[in-house]
């Protein structure tokens, strides 16, 4: 069964404190993408090591190839089908916990699933649509928080007990682009959908990674999708499209600047925005996208900038576990610190695995495996 790891858009919060995109920068350390760094290959079974949980395949359990794993924590692993609206709880063992689908019409149903958050600590389910839902891991409706993730394209993001991030996208609908909020992030209420408090963080100028294009009397938004801020635990990396800084997050609000970048985001035309691919306590990874409508793709140059040397190199992960021969990096799941998460496709670990065996307890957890059960998830753990 082919299942994609699809890259979301994940936009996290910043700080209680006014800070604008102009913010101070003395002394922190620069990435300038305009600089030939020295190249570098880095085995990724050199620096991490992999856990592999098979999810299980039963009649009621079947991903298809448009699944996404959103979660991974100490007890459960969460996937969810964006169209279909089925939800999936797996044990961390990958036994299948719960499987529900509350796809309609009704005031306790939903058209789609746009995200899905798993609240472990309150073992809460939150489906992002036109509002959100919020269900038990069994499935069964608890409440409705009338929060319009839609309307400005909001990312939303599970804070702490009491609260949900809500992050509000650039505005291009032809008319409204005036509406586009200066002050994008707030905090609102898990209990109610209650506005808790909007965080004084503010950019002077913003840019969207959508544009509008006519197709008649018609319009529709075309879209780059790229990880612009990620996990790093409970904290996050923020790097902002509209901003020249990256940013830390902590869980109690505090937001510390790490890193700039030159050229700034505000020199070209299309824009070249910075990307936050992975965090962990010695590195974090970083890309460069070209916001360039026109683009046929390709690929996205890495950066790894080392904290302890401050050196800065432009890497490429070589994988003996892969199919390519290389790791790429998406937009990695909610889990612990120091770790990422990721499908892997059951005919092309069975393929990659005859060839290089698993042994001891590694071999046990996912043996017997079908090419046309459900995909395994990789669980990344770097030393």
């Amino acid at each position: 069964m082919k299942v994609k790891n699809y890259i979301l858009l994940i936009c996290l919060f910043m700080v209680s404190q006014d800070i604008n995109s102009q913010s101070k920068t003395i002394n922190l350390p620069v990435i300038d993408f305009s600089k030939n760094y020295p190249a570098k290959e880095i085995r990724l079974q050199d620096i991490a090591d992999s856990e592999y949980i098979p999810l299980e395949t039963t009649d009621d359990a079947l991903l298809s190839d448009k699944a996404v794993l959103t979660a991974v924590s100490d007890k459960f692993i969460l996937v969810y089908e964006p169209l279909l609206g089925d939800i999936f709880v797996f044990n961390r063992n990958g036994k299948i916990h719960a499987h529900f689908n509350h796809k309609g019409q009704s005031g306790q149903e939903y058209a789609w699933i746009r995200c899905a958050i798993l609240d472990d600590k309150n073992e809460e389910i939150f489906i992002c649509n036109q509002i959100i839902q919020v269900y038990s891991l069994n499935g069964k409706y608890k409440r409705t928080l009338k929060i319009n993730t839609l309307q400005n394209e909001s990312a939303v993001y599970n804070f702490d007990d009491e609260a949900l991030l809500l992050y509000d996208n650039v505005i291009i609908d032809s008319g409204f682009e005036h509406k586009t909020k200066k002050k994008p992030y707030r905090l609102m209420s898990k209990k109610d959908g209650s506005l808790i408090t909007v965080l004084n963080i503010s950019f002077s100028k913003r840019y969207s990674p959508s544009i509008l294009q006519k197709e008649g009397k018609y319009e529709r938004a075309i879209q780059i999708y790229y990880p612009s801020s990620i996990y790093y635990g409970s904290d996050f990396m923020i790097a902002n499209i509209s901003s020249d800084t990256l940013y830390k997050l902590t869980q109690n609000k505090k937001i510390t600047p790490v890193l700039v970048r030159k050229p700034s985001v505000h020199a070209s035309e299309p824009r070249k925005v910075w990307t936050t691919h992975l965090t962990t306590d010695k590195f974090m990874i970083i890309g460069e996208v070209l916001l360039d409508f026109d683009l046929k793709g390709g690929k996205i140059p890495i950066f790894m900038y080392e904290y302890k040397t401050g050196k800065i190199n432009k890497v490429e992960f070589l994988d003996t576990k892969s199919e390519g021969g290389t790791f790429s990096f998406g937009s990695s799941p909610a889990i612990a610190k120091n770790m990422t998460a990721q499908f892997m496709q059951a005919p092309s670990f069975i393929s990659i695995y005859k060839k290089m065996p698993l042994k001891g307890s590694a071999k046990k957890s996912v043996m017997p495996l079908r090419e046309d059960d459900n995909p395994i998830v990789r669980i990344i753990k770097f030393k």
